[in-house]
């Protein structure tokens, strides 16, 4: 093993490590309240729900293709 890694590793055990990792999941999915309210999500949910225009252009400029799947018709 190289230096570095010697110096890095001295002190340091695969528990450490654990420790870490776990620490960092445990700030994203630990309990406690959300960073944002409920209110706040919603209009969030709301703001990005889309519009008829949006369902509109999608429709027209999309083809889509499901694994597996055969049309009874040849696409275009």
């Amino acid at each position: 093993m190289q230096e570095y890694e010697r110096r890095r590793h001295r002190g340091r055990s695969d528990d450490d490590d654990d420790h870490d990792l776990e620490r960092g999941l445990r700030g994203l999915i630990g309990p406690g309240a959300s960073q944002i309210s409920l209110s706040a999500a919603l209009r969030a949910r709301d703001a990005a729900r889309p519009t008829a225009e949006d369902l509109a252009r999608a429709e027209a400029e999309l083809d889509i293709v499901r694994r597996g799947w055969v049309p009874r018709d040849p696409l275009r």
